[in-house]
């Protein structure tokens, strides 16, 4: 593996802060210069790395996208060695109180977080959000060892991300683990049962 320049570090450390802000507070929220304060380096820095806050936009959103999913891998390697069955274990995951719990700290999945705004995203941050999309959409049809078709994978998917969604509207209350412990339950019974 080799060493990241100081230059390559500086911006993942830009990603990293721009990504969790997004995640946690919304697209709007990105100010360059509070990205930049909160990555402990200078405004005037910002453009030796993107060209302006669209850009800098669509690399954040990718880089949340892979940083979810190398955390999910992690956590699925976990469940399947540990005997449950992949697309059981993903299910579990992504409706879990922990993953419901992320929306606070900035992390987790971008589409739950974001994806009632991609539509208003510029076009090259829409592809990213298209990309990231489809990511998810794969990952579940792979995990069903392509026992679901692409656009039933699509509906899990989307069933997924919207009880989280939902789940964090109510999140604090009684009723938002309630309703994701059914939903999980539901989703493993109606996709999962066959593995």
């Amino acid at each position: 593996m080799t060493a990241l320049t100081k230059k390559e570090m500086t911006h993942q450390r830009i990603l990293q802060t721009a990504a969790k802000i997004i995640r946690r507070d919304g697209f709007d929220a990105l100010a360059v210069a509070d990205v930049m304060k909160q990555a402990g380096l200078t405004h005037g820095g910002f453009y030796a790395h993107f060209a302006n806050r669209d850009a800098l936009l669509a690399e954040a959103l990718g880089y949340a996208g892979a940083e979810s999913a190398t955390l999910l891998e992690q956590s699925l390697a976990e469940r399947i060695n540990a005997g449950v069955q992949p697309l059981t274990a993903f299910i579990e995951i992504y409706l879990s109180e922990q993953h419901l719990n992320t929306c606070t700290d900035g992390t987790g999945c971008p589409v739950a977080a974001l994806g009632s705004d991609f539509f208003r995203l510029d076009p090259d941050t829409k592809a990213v959000a298209a990309k990231t999309i489809e990511a998810y959409v794969d990952k579940v049809q792979w995990l069903s060892k392509q026992s679901l078709s692409r656009e039933s994978a699509f509906l899990l998917t989307s069933t997924l991300v919207g009880a989280l969604q939902l789940a964090r509207g109510l999140k604090g209350t009684a009723q938002a683990m309630q309703y994701l412990t059914a939903c999980r339950e539901d989703l493993v019974r109606r996709y999962a049962g066959h593995e």
